[in-house]
C-alpha cells in the first residue's frame, strides 16, 4: 500500500518500493482529484534516478536524469508534453557528450561535444 504525507498542499505518494524497503516511485499531486504534479524515481541506493513535472496530465518543464553516482545524465524541457529548447546528455564524470535541439517535439538538430583527453 502506498504511503502518502502531504506537504505545502502537495501529497506524496509513495507508490513503490525497492526490496530494501527504500522508495522506487515517489507521485506528487496537488487538490482533491489528486493531479499528477512530479515524478521521481529513485535506484536503490537511495540516489535520484529521474525527476520529472506535470502540468494537465502532460509533461511540462524541466526533467532532469542522473547516473547511479548522482552526477547529471540528462536535462530535458517539455511544453504541454513536447520537447521544447536544448536537451542535453552527460557522461558519468558529468560532462556534457551532446546536444539536441527541439521545437514543439520535432528534433531540429542534433549536436555532438567533442571530448576532451582529461574527461
Amino acid at each position: 500500500m502506498p504511503v502518502t504525507l502531504q506537504d505545502d498542499g502537495l501529497t506524496k505518494h509513495i507508490v513503490r518500493t525497492h526490496p530494501n524497503g527504500k522508495p522506487y516511485v515517489v507521485m506528487y499531486t496537488v487538490g482533491a482529484n489528486n493531479e499528477r504534479v512530479r515524478e521521481e524515481l529513485y535506484y536503490d541506493n537511495g540516489k535520484l534516478d529521474y525527476v520529472g513535472n506535470y502540468k494537465n496530465g502532460q509533461e511540462h518543464g524541466d526533467w532532469i536524469y542522473y547516473w547511479p553516482n548522482g552526477n547529471m545524465k540528462s536535462f530535458e524541457h517539455y511544453e504541454r508534453g513536447l520537447e521544447e529548447g536544448v536537451a542535453y546528455d552527460y557522461n558519468e564524470k558529468g560532462v556534457k557528450i551532446k546536444e539536441y535541439h527541439y521545437r514543439k517535439g520535432v528534433l531540429l538538430r542534433q549536436v555532438d561535444i567533442p571530448s576532451n583527453p582529461k574527461n
